[in-house]
């Protein structure tokens, strides 16, 4: 059958979406080009926004004439909206090839299974997503994805390395280390993301590694280990770090296990170990019973540590989550506002970075580039090709 994947989300849900493709085709089914070719539509969800809630459901509205599987965090979420489908949970897409054959089947647990050395997940010609773990150890307040993923499955060292070596050897020259949370790595296998990482720069070879995502309460303990590997040629020097919210309050009702000090001890730190490192953070706005002063604290936060990146979420209620029942929930308007002051100071800060990169760089998508600090910039190189800037 031809079939065409739809998704939306984290490099994560990225990963298994190629994960799919290529279980698919081991099948004899065929890669569409589009909706309209496609004889079965796979639509990998995500469940982190109401926005993207939206998005998901009119794409479902939109292809209802079409014979479509729905995998993804919303399998776990919205089960009793998405009955009619069929439906594969993030840890069931083995079952995928079954699905295809026509009869309605719901297959949605939180079976350990290893999504990596299992196929080649090329997200381009020069990249390659390498997932390390499934799930997490924390239990934020707002967070519907553990639902759908679960406790912490990571994957063992030598699969992932193998993954890697293999990777390399098909020409890829990018690596991206991604899952839930990349600090969590290893807790359950006795050991962590720097011995992982260690392995990893040890490969013969040319390549760059991207870490992924990381609790600062993980960071923390790891910051030694992981300022040594981002000082590596092998290694972008970027770390994805998110604050979530600057008030020490709403970080408890967050459940965050750290303070705003922390954080700030620990975006000084990578600053001053490694030059020229680009940070990128999250913020929250309009968290249940984020006051005016609560906000202002993040606020004066973001302008102290200027951070590279600032992805800002506006809040809003997650199906089963603590958040969603909490008292104080802040106007659509008001949040609107928030966020939209938070993004004008980080633009602010943005135009004043210097645009004379100097050093080498990276192309790894189509007309761009990616310099030391991950930073993107345009480019007319051909893929794959290295330079200096």
């Amino acid at each position: 059958m031809k079939f065409f994947i739809k998704t939306y989300g984290c490099a994560q849900n990225q990963a298994d979406s190629i994960i799919m493709k290529e279980l698919l085709k081991k099948h004899g089914h065929s890669e569409a080009n589009n909706e309209s070719q496609a004889q079965i539509l796979i639509v990998n969800t995500c469940t982190v926004k109401t926005p993207t809630e939206h998005k998901i459901k009119r794409y479902l509205h939109d292809n209802s004439s079409k014979k479509i599987i729905v995998c993804g965090c919303m399998t776990a979420t919205h089960k009793e909206f998405l009955k009619k489908y069929s439906l594969m949970g993030c840890n069931n897409l083995l079952d995928l090839p079954k699905a295809m054959k026509g009869k309605i089947m719901h297959s949605v647990s939180h079976k350990k299974i290893s999504k990596v050395n299992l196929v080649p997940i090329g997200k381009n010609e020069v990249i390659e997503i390498i997932p390390i773990s499934n799930g997490c150890a924390g239990n934020c307040s707002y967070c519907a994805t553990k639902l759908a993923r679960g406790e912490l499955q990571s994957y063992p060292k030598k699969d992932i390395v193998a993954h890697a070596k293999n990777a390399i050897k098909r020409g890829k020259k990018e690596l991206w280390i991604t899952s839930q949370d990349t600090g969590s790595y290893g807790l359950d296998l006795g050991t962590n993301l720097t011995e992982l990482l260690d392995e990893l720069i040890s490969i013969p070879g040319f390549f760059k590694i991207r870490i992924g995502m990381m609790n600062p309460w993980h960071a923390k303990k790891l910051k030694k280990g992981l300022a040594r590997i981002l000082n590596n040629e092998k290694c972008f020097k970027f770390i994805h770090i998110p604050i979530q919210s600057a008030s020490n309050k709403i970080l408890k009702l967050m459940n965050r296990k750290y303070s705003k000090k922390d954080f700030e001890k620990l975006a000084d730190y990578f600053r001053k170990e490694v030059k020229g490192i680009a940070i990128a953070t999250d913020a929250i706005v309009g968290f249940p019973g984020e006051t005016e002063n609560d906000y202002i604290q993040t606020y004066e936060l973001i302008n102290k540590i200027k951070p590279e990146v600032l992805n800002i979420s506006k809040y809003c209620d997650r199906p089963y989550t603590k958040s969603s029942m909490m008292k104080g929930k802040i106007s659509h308007e008001k949040i609107k506002e928030r966020a939209a002051k938070l993004m004008g100071l980080h633009r602010k800060h943005i135009l004043k970075r210097k645009q004379d990169f100097k050093g080498f760089a990276l192309s790894d998508e189509k007309g761009f580039a990616r310099t030391s600090d991950y930073s993107k910039i345009k480019t007319k190189k051909a893929l794959g090709e290295y330079y200096e800037v």
